[in-house]
């Protein structure tokens, strides 16, 4: 596709050499002729300072925040140099210029919210699969397409040039939805600007990313920028979906009122779907969902209280969405699993083992309260924080995770760069003088192999932090390391 053609509504003035571009790049290794390279500026360094390296592997174009310097425009005269105050956005529309805007010949639910957004485009997906729509997922685990993986997840929500080749690829595999993740990091950098939405779902807010939004007012409004992109959609039957429970659903309801076409979901509050009757057993959660007049008994092979809330998001997406009430139960309830979210490592044993994603205060909070609601002994948890992460989480984490355990073992969750000791630090001012169940395991397997090996008959061992990851970033080298494969092996070493 010629340059032009791409850059056509990107903000972007160009009158000169008019090249084939044949794909939109941000890392200068992957440059080569044809290649349009974005120097976007990251956490660590600026792409900027490897527009020469693209250049070299011979990229026809580069699109920089400020003008390339003189030297390297005299070198290499007949690429194509530009610059835009607005990088990310530019990206964003000339990745969509690029890849066709396949948003618009697909259903898109965005999903945003601090908590659930994983679980709930997995149940969603569950009853779109079964309603025939073949859907494509975007999220944090992987990217998928009628439960194909396509790749695993770099992002929760990817840069907008691998995002719209996604959804180009979705649509060749006739896919009819899409189900994506929206971070507020996607949101806030421009990520999603042009995809076409078809419903929007809000899950809930809690503190998070305060180390990169800094405050939680900045926080929400990333996350309600998905509403605005909504509005902003050509699509006909457009529709939100809001968890009335949450402290900010009265806000965003207001501000769609008349706008939008707006659904909600709750517990505790009145809403278009809401739950009653709710029992959290040791394998399932049952309740009954009311919602036009009508009652109706829905069983999940989920635990918890905040799976009911993502359960009743996706019910509410998928009636929005057109599919039928019946059917959109039938989907919910067939889900299974979803991995490293309370996942459970069971070889038989006569103690109960979950692996789980929670990595803040309130996600450790809410996993562990639905714990204590099951039948136990004990409960142990094993947990850290994240380096070069939100600090002031980490305290909080201590104190719930001793507040609501009987043992509570601090170990390295992903240090990065920063020294694990300094992350003990930190969750110890939560704890230490006030709680005494606790112990510092700094290697992380051998804190999951005392945890196996201190479980009892009846107790309940929580790894939390990593969930799906099979990784582990250190200061210099990411390894390999599963809380599910440690948590089994473990166990296998106990004798069952």
């Amino acid at each position: 596709m010629k340059l032009s053609r791409i850059l056509a509504n990107s903000g972007i003035k160009h009158a000169g050499p008019d090249p084939d571009i044949t794909a939109i790049i941000n890392d200068s290794r992957q440059a080569g002729p044809g290649a349009l390279f974005f120097a976007l500026p990251g956490e660590k360094t600026d792409g900027a300072n490897f527009m020469r390296q693209a250049l070299e592997k011979g990229a026809s174009a580069v699109i920089a925040g400020a003008e390339a310097p003189a030297e390297l425009r005299a070198a290499y005269p007949a690429a194509v140099c530009l610059n835009t105050a607005g990088l990310q956005l530019a990206l964003s529309r000339t990745a969509a210029n690029f890849s066709g805007h396949p948003s618009s010949r697909l259903k898109v639910y965005g999903i945003t919210g601090t908590k659930g957004k994983t679980t709930t485009a997995y149940l969603l997906e569950s009853v779109l699969r079964l309603a025939g729509s073949r859907p494509g997922v975007v999220g944090t685990i992987d990217y998928r397409v009628d439960g194909r993986v396509l790749a695993p997840a770099s992002n929760t929500t990817p840069l907008a040039h691998t995002l719209q080749g996604l959804l180009s690829t979705m649509v060749s595999a006739d896919a009819l939805t899409v189900v994506l993740e929206v971070s507020s990091h996607a949101l806030a950098l421009g990520r999603v600007e042009d995809v076409d939405f078809d419903c929007a779902v809000f899950t809930n807010l809690q503190r998070d990313h305060l180390d990169f939004h800094k405050d939680r007012e900045s926080y929400f409004l990333a996350k309600a920028r998905l509403f605005d992109l909504l509005e902003r959609s050509k699509k006909s039957g457009k529709c939100a979906v809001i968890n009335a429970d949450d402290e900010r659903a009265p806000w965003l309801i207001k501000r769609l009122k008349g706008k939008i076409k707006t659904v909600t979901f709750g517990i505790d509050k009145s809403a278009d779907f809401r739950a009653g009757g709710v029992e959290v057993l040791g394998t399932m959660t049952r309740f009954m969902l009311k919602t036009g007049g009508e009652t109706f008994p829905v069983k999940l092979n989920l635990l918890g209280r905040h799976n009911i809330y993502n359960a009743l998001a996706a019910i509410a997406a998928a009636v929005a969405g057109g599919i039928s009430l019946r059917a959109a139960l039938d989907g919910v309830q067939a889900l299974a699993n979803v991995p490293g979210r309370l996942e459970r490592v069971d070889l038989g044993q006569d103690f109960t083992v979950f692996v789980d994603y929670a990595h803040t205060d309130a996600a450790l909070e809410n996993v562990l309260s639905n714990l204590k609601l099951m039948p136990h002994s004990r409960i142990i948890t094993v947990f850290g924080c994240g380096g070069d992460r939100d600090r002031t989480k980490r305290a909080p984490m201590g104190a719930v995770s001793c507040g609501l355990s009987d043992l509570a073992i601090v170990t390295s969750d992903n240090p990065r760069s920063e020294d694990p000791a300094q992350i003990f630090s930190d969750i110890e001012k939560g704890i230490a003088g006030k709680f005494t169940n606790y112990e510092v395991i700094p290697n992380r397997r051998a804190a999951i192999v005392k945890a196996i090996t201190q479980a009892g008959k009846g107790d309940i061992v929580l790894i939390a932090g990593k969930g799906h990851e099979n990784y582990q970033i250190l200061k210099r080298r990411t390894i390999h390391f599963s809380d599910t494969e440690t948590a089994a092996a473990a166990i296998k070493r106990k004798g069952w």
